[in-house]
């Protein structure tokens, strides 16, 4: 029961948090302080995935370059200004990483990296599967890219409000309809296929795929 619990208010959180950043990004005026506050969890997220995605040479660049980023936020009274780039920074460094993570699976001689997941769950796949795993980690490297060109898009030609509906409130929907879209699809394709859910493929993948660097070299 408090397991369930546990889940619940987890998922409460994942849901109202966005909403949280779409409410300050409307301010007009944002103090510093509940500006680092508000964006605490974005930031730390943000930056475990870019310390994960790197070789330990790069981080003492990478730890003096979100240092100076830090400062320029806090040292300026520029608050709103701050909050919008940091916002729009790590929505486009997530997709960016993610994109490199899933597209350098494509190149030559290398397993696209929903393969590799399928196959870590139901083991050797037919080569109609492999072919549309393919097709699959395609597909989502098409969807990180159009995130981040779409977001740039409504930055430079919408109303701030609309840009942060995008990257905020709207960025968890999109991403669960990519994932229910693609598992009725290959429901529908494959029904003589083993039934695979969505959490099992997310858990597989946080396990053994989430740090890049973690992965064998031929992945």
């Amino acid at each position: 029961m408090l397991g369930n619990l546990g889940k619940g208010l987890v998922v409460l959180v994942f849901i109202a948090y966005p909403i949280l950043l779409h409410t300050y990004i409307l301010k007009e005026n944002v103090e510093v302080s509940r500006l680092l506050w508000v964006f605490a969890p974005l930031l730390m997220a943000v930056t475990w995935m870019i310390f994960s995605a790197l070789e330990k040479i790069w981080w003492p660049v990478v730890a003096l370059v979100l240092a100076a980023l830090s400062y320029v936020v806090v040292s300026g009274n520029h608050g709103r200004v701050g909050l919008l780039a940091v916002n729009g920074l790590s929505h486009a460094t997530l997709n960016l990483s993610l994109l490199w993570l899933f597209g350098r699976t494509l190149l030559r001689d290398r397993e696209p990296l929903i393969s590799q997941i399928a196959r870590h769950i139901t083991g050797p796949l037919q080569p109609e599967i492999v072919v549309y795993t393919r097709q699959v980690t395609i597909a989502w490297c098409v969807f990180f890219l159009l995130q981040v060109l779409t977001s740039l898009s409504l930055y430079l030609f919408a109303p701030v409000a609309v840009w942060s509906l995008f990257i905020n409130v709207l960025d968890v929907p999109l991403l669960a309809i990519m994932f229910v879209g693609e598992h009725s699809y290959r429901t529908a394709r494959f029904p003589d296929q083993s039934r695979t859910s969505i959490l099992k493929a997310i858990e597989v993948y946080s396990r053994d795929f989430a740090l890049p660097r973690k992965t064998d070299k031929n992945r």
